[in-house]
């Protein structure tokens, strides 16, 4: 196979804890992840020796060349690749979208240079490239645990979500250093319930930007609005695909999605 074409999806935290910091300088949570429809585009055509990127829109120390790179030096790979990555998930949201652009990216590689890596082997190298990165290997809904990777599977419900994009672009890394911490009991999953969802991020978000307190109060009138991730994503969630649409009519600066069973990229590693 010389050339494939990769579909990275977007994810939403249905509810995200953050318990507390570790030694390793990284924090524990537990969250309930799930894949949703709202993806970029990423072609991989083999070549001959070096690792090359196009990018829509281009981002500093793009994820993507540190995945194709880690997998190139680990193995000691003689062929190249040339990469072409169209976004669609905006960065720094809450999303995501780097983190699943550098497991479409591991999972595309393994293929196109015959490497033959199993999940398990992926996943333990999509650790070293973020905390989020194993989730896309996993690619479904999931209740996570330790700084993210550790992944079991969680009933899928299929769910129907409008987003909404402040200007605000908000850095995991600034996010968690910023966040005060406060000593909690974990929610584990056999305690969850869907009315017990919240995001650790939430509040302090709201207290520490005007913009987005407002936007919060303006959304509260079309439903329950919820932060993902570290923000600054924010979404709201229906049962019935009818009653998102008709919201949307009525406010189409939003963006309409649902959730997904199995990522797209399930096609290319199973």
């Amino acid at each position: 196979m010389k050339e494939i074409r990769i579909k990275a999806p977007a994810k939403l935290n249905l509810h995200l804890q953050v318990l507390n910091k570790r030694s390793d300088g990284y924090h524990n949570i537990s969250s309930l992840f799930t894949i949703i429809d709202f993806c970029d585009s990423i072609t991989l055509k083999k070549n001959e020796k070096t690792i090359e990127l196009e990018e829509s829109s281009p981002i500093k120390d793009n994820i993507v060349l540190k995945a194709a790179n880690l997998l190139k030096e680990q193995f000691s790979v003689d062929e190249g690749v040339s990469i072409t990555l169209t976004k669609n998930i905006p960065d720094q949201k809450g999303l995501g979208g780097g983190s699943s652009d550098a497991a479409s990216v591991l999972i595309g590689l393994n293929k196109i240079w015959e490497l033959g890596l199993s999940k398990n082997e992926l996943s333990v190298l999509a650790l070293e490239l973020g905390s989020d990165v194993p989730f896309f290997i996993h690619g479904k809904t999931s209740w996570a645990e330790g700084r993210g990777e550790i992944l079991s599977n969680y009933p899928y419900k299929e769910r129907f979500f409008l987003l909404s994009f402040p200007d605000l672009k908000m850095s995991t890394k600034q996010a968690f250093e910023s966040l005060p911490l406060k000593k909690v009991k974990a929610l584990k999953q056999s305690d969850y319930t869907d009315n017990k969802s919240f995001n650790s991020f939430e509040s302090w978000i709201r207290e520490t930007n005007a913009e987005m307190e407002k936007q919060f109060r303006k959304l509260s009138t079309l439903g329950k609005p919820r932060l993902s991730g570290t923000g600054s994503t924010i979404f709201i969630e229906f049962n019935e695909e009818n009653s998102a649409k008709e919201v949307l009519e009525k406010f189409p600066h939003l963006v309409f999605t649902k959730s997904l069973e199995r990522s797209p990229l399930m096609q290319i590693i199973e």
